[in-house]
Formats: structure tokens, C-alpha cells, sequence
């Protein structure tokens, strides 16, 4: 973790965003206290779940499943399904 004061972060903003975005997480201080932190922001919501240890990736890639068939039967809507189902109870 790298650490820059402010008058070093105004003399050389774009190498310091640049470290931080290159995943180092970068420490700013005031008169040598620690004041903020700048860190990259992640690419997905799922990128930084799985950074953080909260989720894992997936163990196949989406274009490896099968595309699923056209023309096939479908079945009767969720909302058909619960109307049949309240028409039931009230008989």
C-alpha cells in the first residue's frame, strides 16, 4: 500500500490515479496523517464479490450451454397458472 501527501497528490494526480487504478490501493496524507484512500473501482459488482472472497466465479462459460429449442411446447404462464389455481379455491 503506497502512500502520497496532498502536495504530492496536486504535483502528480495522474500517476497516482494511475497506480490506483492499476489495483494498488493508495494511502493520502495530511501533515503524515491518513486522511482517504483511492483504490480502483471494480468492473462489475461480481468482480468485486469475488475479489472479497463473498462469491466464486462460474465454473463454465454462458456460450457453453445449449441453446434451448425453439418450437418447443410451452407451458402456461405463471399468471394463467395462479388464476386457475384462485378460480380452484373459490369453487
Amino acid at each position: 500500500m503506497a502512500q502520497v501527501g496532498i502536495r504530492a497528490l496536486k504535483q502528480n494526480a495522474s500517476a497516482v490515479v494511475a497506480e490506483a487504478a492499476s489495483g494498488e490501493t493508495v494511502t493520502i496524507t495530511d501533515r503524515g496523517r491518513p486522511v482517504a484512500q483511492m483504490t480502483a473501482i471494480p468492473m462489475s459488482r461480481l468482480a468485486a464479490l469475488i475479489g472479497a472472497g463473498r462469491a466464486r466465479p462460474p465454473l463454465r462459460d454462458l456460450s457453453e450451454l445449449a441453446a434451448p429449442k425453439r418450437g418447443a411446447a410451452r407451458s402456461p404462464s405463471l399468471s394463467d397458472t395462479l388464476a386457475d389455481m384462485r378460480d380452484d379455491e373459490r369453487c
